[in-house]
């Protein structure tokens, strides 16, 4: 079995050919650059989406005997496009990092205060799509009046390939337009945005075949008529399918260029005091969780400013590090917060700066972990990690050291999203999903660690 699977990110794309098994034969990357400003812009162009979506489809060199038994496609949250009345683009792509959404955010706040997150499961924060397309209908209200169709990238992806409009319960759901308890496009906000439901796609399971790829659309991709597609789901979902993190005892953590942790539930849980997200992943499931805006991108900088940590060289009482360097989506959700360190002294070295970045940045991992549990009232028993920000050899012990979870890492790691893809497509072929092979974590041994997470908690 061939299963042709997509993970688009903000920064690229990746393709695999997976089999039954879920083990990728071939995988082919292309990245792109983002559109940016001062104004806080941060965008995609449609075209060279669709370009580099071909261009890694070709890096595959499928031949005739590659027979592809499905498609799916994950892509990041928090997107959106607007499209004429011949489906042509007049907007590109707002990514969740495109930061001009505050004046809608304070449009919609006005009107509905609280109650946006009791019926979306969404926060004020200008990530989220609903709080853009109100920022645009009131600065730019042509343009808006143009818009025929309000879709995400992977509705129209799916769309290119297959003639449908459709979207899963997901991607709508991290929308800010979905209600989260009906499971359907949301009327109240949708006429606070100056929506139709006709504006936008028809909501289905992230599981269901949703049609198969045309003629036109098989010559223009460089791959075979009729092949079923499924309509997949955004990554955060799909790491969890992936990494086997579908029930409340699991949760799956992702270190990528930001940081995540998310649950699992057989029911929405909606609380305005802990600053958790809430999404219906699909018919039965939701997803609640903490996103961070300061991940592997606060990793990367340490990097660059300090060089690699040899541990060695670090002392015994490195400075704290708050590491909002980016601002923050949980629990504050509040873009304007900055960084710190508490407790620098100028014995301090480069090498306790770095080692305090490390371990900011897990430490907020271990917080969001423990908000998710105290607010789902579901203890986990098992952390599933995903992410190249785990790659950092002192990163996932010292996790497990500071939440005292088993934590795992699976055996070939960076796929959770491809993964949870394929698991997509197997589900919709009626086939069974195998087991996800993983590798115990071995807690950091550290006896100070511990305290240092408590009083970075007295600190944050």
């Amino acid at each position: 079995m061939n299963l042709l699977c997509f993970d688009i990110s903000s920064g690229g794309i990746s393709a695999a050919i997976l089999n039954s098994d879920l083990e990728s034969a071939r995988v082919a990357e292309k990245e792109w650059d983002m559109e940016t400003d001062e104004r806080g812009a941060a965008t995609l162009s449609v075209q060279r989406v669709i370009e580099r979506f071909k261009q890694a489809i070709r890096l595959l060199n499928l031949t005739t005997g590659d027979a592809i038994d499905a498609i799916c496609i994950g892509t990041f949250l928090h997107n959106c496009v607007l499209l004429d009345d011949a489906d042509e683009p007049i907007t590109p792509v707002f990514t969740w990092l495109d930061q001009r959404g505050d004046t809608g955010l304070e449009y919609v706040r006005k009107r509905l205060g609280d109650r946006l997150h009791v019926i979306t499961g969404c926060r004020y924060h200008p990530m989220f799509p609903v709080f853009k397309l109100v920022a645009l209908r009131v600065s730019d209200p042509e343009l808006f009046a143009q818009a025929k169709r309000v879709v995400s990238v992977k509705a129209l992806l799916v769309h290119q390939l297959t003639g449908a409009w459709i979207e899963d319960h997901g991607i709508a759901s991290a929308s800010g337009l979905f209600n989260i308890t009906k499971g359907d496009w949301d009327s109240e906000l949708l006429d606070i945005v100056g929506l139709e439901p006709a504006h936008l796609p028809r909501i289905t399971s992230r599981t269901e075949i949703v049609g198969r790829l045309t003629s036109n659309a098989a010559a223009e991709f460089g791959l075979a008529a009729g092949i079923p597609l499924v309509a997949g789901s955004g990554d955060g979902f799909l790491a969890n399918m992936g990494s086997d993190a579908e029930v409340p005892s699991k949760i799956a953590v992702t270190l990528g260029t930001s940081a995540v942790a998310r649950q699992t539930l057989t029911w929405p849980v909606l609380d305005l005091s802990a600053g958790t997200f809430c999404y219906r992943a699909d018919e039965t499931a939701y997803l609640l969780g903490c996103a961070g805006s300061n991940g592997g991108n606060v990793l990367d900088w340490g990097r660059r400013i300090f060089g690699t940590l040899k541990d060695a060289e670090v002392s015994e009482d490195p400075p704290i590090f708050i590491p909002l360097l980016h601002g923050e989506r949980s629990p504050d959700w509040n873009p304007h917060l900055t960084g710190s360190w508490h407790g620098l002294t100028a014995h301090h070295t480069a090498a306790d700066l770095s080692r305090s970045i490390l371990e900011g940045v897990i430490f907020n991992l271990a917080h969001f972990i423990e908000i998710i549990q105290n607010t789902s009232r579901e203890r986990a028993t098992d952390l599933v990690l995903s992410g190249n920000g785990f790659l950092h050899p002192m990163a996932a012990p010292m996790l497990a050291a500071v939440t005292g979870i088993s934590t795992w890492m699976p055996t070939t790691p960076g796929l959770a999203s491809l993964r949870g893809a394929g698991i997509c497509a197997l589900r919709a072929l009626g086939q069974p999903t195998p087991a996800l092979y993983v590798n115990s974590v071995a807690r950091l041994n550290d006896g100070k660690i511990l305290r240092r997470y408590a009083e970075y908690r007295r600190l944050r």
